[in-house]
């Protein structure tokens, strides 16, 4: 940026011959002054003094957010007093960059020291003043392109297109089109656009963004070069252009605030500037001398010398090619021989080192360019004099008038191979990401060690992933899998180690892991060789999987075509993965413990622990459950409420514990008795019991209190202090109903207990039924 403090004269780019307005003027006086300006801005003056700044930005906004044009003035709409540069600012090129950039807008009043206006300096003047020349470091349009592009439809009304710019803060809005390649940029819009419409419709907006917009749109590739852009923009009296990608779908924006921001040329054609300047700069004293004929070789000689020297300094090629045959070299740096390993003698054909797929995949893009009239940009692989391959990135521009392309190759290999890197690690961190995710989202182990292995296999393109999970006897089974072959499948099968002891499992409990790149060669035992060849295993890796301090299996990666040599990066991302998948089977545990608790907590709950069936609260939840169903289905229901008779003298005469005995009995009584799925005995309380019978009438519920009478009979329980008689026996109170609104489960409850209290009045060991 240094460039930018010496040499530059801004005064001298200040326009001084300007239309002012008044802060009452109108919104057509307004809309004439900004007319008159170019555009440029239009300074607001009161007394001789600078009051404000409108540009066209500001009528826009004002018409987005609902105002009436009759009702706008300059105060209302004008940017504020301090949207100005002063006289003395000029003398600092990087403050001023730096006051565009705050205040984000295209031009700047200049005021003297007495706030009269001087005139205006404009973000264009300013940026076409500059000279780039040594910026060394290379840009592409993805490093400053701004991927949130703002767009409207073509059937928008300007109206709403200058609400939407001064909603987003925008001055353009790109007109997208779906199509079965994606969205692709059909048209642009701009506040310049609507402008012109706003002043040749008399100040009122009318028409639709597709009436106004400009098209095809202007479009570029994010691996060109800001150089690239900037000529671009120049050659087509343009802004901003899209940025798409090789299928023309839309990537992001790329604006002159862009390139001002991040104003930098790639090394190649930087230096190439200065070649050609030095050449101009050659020439011209050459001209100057014609005269003398030994002054004008001395001239050529030296600027032949700069240029050579400042060629041989260069870490790119500098070429010139035929558009008729696009791969041979009409001109080539020397430079080439440390790219290719070829002098340029020797290598007239570019193609004889660039593999196939991607030659045609380049001259698909120099091609598609230059139909677009516009530079290219492409990278390919070319197979190095020393046999490896090396990317290297082509960018040029073809000349119509020669029919030339003129251009530059670099070696971006180091890139490429970052890049690559960096892909990779990011896969492998999502796909662990993704593993914890599944972990914290989902308790299924079955379902979160399928996506483990599946996620693997595809990152690493392996043959087969497997987890194999230790059996008591010592053997394991292939509890999940992917693979690339169905013939590779070991899904299922129970795996017998026979080299498999105590240290190997111990080595795997301290958190070592395998590596295997080739099964043949490798020093392996003969019994764990032969079982891997008989897996059809040519290499492997192995990592442990523990449950807490128990060895519970491993994690296991085949490769079965070849050998392979094994990546330290790939090992890493299975220890990365086993982590998670600990934490898992660690989980799983925990809840399978978990199911067992609650399984006996389930049973506590709801069982009598006397009788060993249902208890009052099971009863309750029951009863609720089936009146609703019955309800729902318009089914029967019977409750049947029976009561031991005289138990309290058989407790007092033949002890409590033989009471519990009996109450014991009684319930297995009950349960043999009742063999549908709904039907529920339980115990309500003391020598009470209560039968729930679904789906049952008032003659099925008698038939099965009959059964019951007759098994009491048949157990012959003694019971000496009966009032009844000389064996134990019952009282059953039937109560029967067809569920409905109009009463309450209660209800049902309520006439059970009634009937069984009517049976024991009427001499107990008998049944009394009735119905709601």
């Amino acid at each position: 940026m240094e460039q930018l403090s010496s040499g530059l004269n801004l005064q001298a780019l200040v326009q001084a011959q300007l239309v002012a307005i008044a802060p009452r003027g109108s919104f057509n006086e307004i809309l004439q002054g900004l007319q008159k300006n170019k555009g440029f801005g239009l300074v607001v003056e009161e007394q001789g003094q600078f009051r404000g700044l409108i540009t066209q930005r500001e009528v826009i906004r004002a018409l987005g957010k609902g105002y009436s044009p009759e009702a706008i003035t300059a105060a209302q709409i004008m940017l504020p007093s301090d949207y100005c540069l002063r006289l003395s600012d000029l003398d600092d090129p990087l403050a001023v960059l730096g006051r565009f950039r705050y205040l984000g807008v295209d031009a700047l009043a200049v005021v003297n020291e007495s706030g009269r206006v001087e005139g205006l300096l404009t973000r264009q003047a300013f940026r076409e003043s500059l000279r780039p020349v040594d910026l060394l470091r290379i840009k592409r349009v993805a490093e400053v392109m701004v991927p949130d592009v703002a767009t409207i439809a073509a059937e928008a009304s300007l109206q709403e297109a200058a609400v939407l710019m001064t909603e987003q803060g925008v001055t353009s809005l790109v007109v997208p089109e779906e199509t079965s390649r994606g969205v692709l940029p059909r048209g642009i819009i701009t506040e310049k656009d609507i402008f012109e419409a706003l002043h040749s419709q008399g100040g009122v907006l009318r028409g639709t963004v597709g009436s106004i917009m400009s098209q095809p749109v202007l479009t570029v590739k994010p691996d060109q070069s800001l150089w690239q852009v900037n000529h671009l923009l120049k050659e087509h009296h343009v802004r901003r252009v899209v940025v798409v990608d090789d299928d023309g779908q839309m990537l992001g924006i790329v604006t002159q605030s862009n390139l001002l921001a991040a104003i930098d040329i790639t090394e190649a054609q930087g230096v190439i500037q200065v070649l050609t300047r030095e050449l101009n700069k050659a020439t011209a004293e050459l001209r100057w001398q014609l005269s003398r004929q030994q002054a004008i070789t001395v001239a050529i000689t030296e600027s032949e010398q700069r240029y050579n020297t400042l060629i041989s300094h260069l870490p790119v090629a500098i070429y010139r090619r035929d558009r008729d045959r696009l791969w041979r070299f009409s001109y080539v740096s020397d430079q080439i021989y440390h790219l290719t390993g070829y002098f340029p003698q020797d290598l007239a054909d570019l193609r004889q080192i660039i593999p196939a797929a991607d030659l045609a995949l380049a001259e698909r893009d120099i091609e598609q360019a230059i139909r677009q009239q516009r530079a290219y940009s492409t990278t390919y692989r070319i197979q190095h004099r020393d046999g490896c391959f090396r990317w290297l990135s082509d960018r040029g521009q073809f000349d119509p008038h020669s029919h030339m392309l003129h251009g530059v190759l670099l070696d971006v290999s180091d890139q490429q191979r970052t890049e690559e890197r960096l892909k990779t690690a990011l896969e492998r961190e999502m796909i662990v990401s993704t593993i914890i995710q599944d972990i914290r989202q989902s308790i299924r182990l079955e379902e979160i060690l399928q996506r483990a292995v599946t996620s693997i296999q595809q990152l690493l393109l392996s043959d087969r992933v497997l987890i194999y999970r230790f059996l008591p006897d010592g053997s394991g089974i292939i509890e999940v899998e992917a693979t690339t072959l169905p013939q590779y499948s070991l899904l299922g099968r129970v795996i017998h180690d026979p080299c498999f002891t105590k240290e190997t499992a111990q080595r795997f409990l301290e958190g070592r892991t395998l590596s295997i790149s080739d099964v043949s060669q490798a020093q392996l035992q003969d019994c764990y060789r032969e079982l891997l060849l008989s897996l059809q295993v040519q290499a492997n890796l192995v990592v442990p999987l523990l449950q807490g301090q128990h060895l519970w299996g491993l994690l296991i990666a085949h490769h079965c075509r070849a050998p392979r040599l094994w990546q330290r990066e790939e090992l890493f991302l299975l220890q990365r993965i086993a982590e998670p998948l600990t934490v898992a089977l660690q989980q799983a545990e925990m809840y399978q413990a978990l199911e067992v608790a609650n399984a006996n907590l389930q049973q506590m709950v709801y069982l009598d622990s006397l009788t060993d069936i249902g208890n009052r609260r099971c009863f309750d939840e029951l009863f609720a459950k089936e009146w609703r169903r019955c309800q729902r289905e318009q089914q029967p229901l019977s409750l049947v409420m029976l009561d031991i008779d005289c138990f309290k003298a058989y407790n007092d005469h033949y002890g409590h514990l033989q009471g519990d005995q009996v109450l014991k009995q009684v319930a297995r009584i009950l349960e043999s008795h009742l063999r549908r799925a709904g039907d529920l005995a339980s115990r309500f309380g003391g020598e009470e019991f209560a039968l729930l019978l679904p789906s049952t009438d008032q003659a099925g519920a008698i038939h099965i209190v009959e059964q019951l009478q007759r098994a009491l009979a048949e157990a012959n329980i003694t019971h000496a202090k009966s009032t009844v008689g000389p064996q134990l026996t019952a009282s059953f109170g039937i109560a029967t109903t067809l569920p409905s609104p109009d009463h309450a489960p209660s209800m049902l409850l309520h006439l059970a207990d009634e009937c069984l209290y009517e049976a024991k009045a009427l001499g107990r060991d008998r049944w009394v039924a009735k119905e709601l």
